[in-house]
């Protein structure tokens, strides 16, 4: 058997939140459907988690899994709902993608955060939906330092495709796996 497997990491978001299915689940069905290879997609990610959190969880993450060489990392909408500095964002996420590269991962696929709807939420408001434009500069800035790193802007999430201002239902699932999809199909 022809096969891939792919390391997902993050927040809520790739989790699953608020939805049945997740968009690792569809990024899996997707990537068999479009390529020669079954595809398995490995889900560590963590509700609630910040770019903090997971570089703590990073090594234990990766040495648990083996015959795995590609990533998708979508973290950052945490630290921008609690107001991260974004130095200190900039730094964890830097670690996180030096600490992937080093455990040989061939390519990883860094999410643009997602679009914010603010709807009177009280972590995710209108400034936080603005701010989130900085902390996707510093993903793109970083993407661009590391060699194997892929910036993956996502297609257009209207807010129907959302459960509140930042979970997905499973058409935002959907469409956040075809973003992920189409650059590494591109690949």
């Amino acid at each position: 058997m022809n096969y891939q497997n792919v390391l997902c990491l993050g927040d809520s978001q790739t989790f699953g939140a608020r939805s049945y299915g997740c968009y690792p689940l569809h990024l899996a069905k997707i990537l068999t459907d479009r390529t020669a290879y079954e595809w398995r997609t490995i889900n560590r990610s963590v509700n609630g988690y910040t770019a903090r959190d997971l570089w703590f969880l990073t090594n234990e993450n990766i040495d648990s899994i083996s015959d795995t060489f590609q990533c998708c990392l979508l973290i950052g909408t945490n630290d921008v709902g609690n107001r991260t500095p974004i130095d200190i964002f900039q730094e964890y996420y830097r670690q996180i993608l030096r600490t992937l590269r080093i455990k040989k991962y061939k390519t990883i696929y860094c999410g643009e955060i997602p679009p914010i709807h603010a709807d009177g939420h009280v972590f995710f408001d209108r400034a936080s939906a603005e701010l989130r434009l900085k902390y996707n500069d510093i993903i793109r800035k970083l993407t661009q330092e590391v060699g194997a790193a892929r910036f993956v802007p996502m297609k257009e999430l209207p807010r129907s495709s959302y459960e509140d201002p930042v979970h997905f239902n499973e058409n935002g699932n959907l469409e956040v796996a075809e973003s992920f999809a189409d650059v590494m199909v591109a690949q």
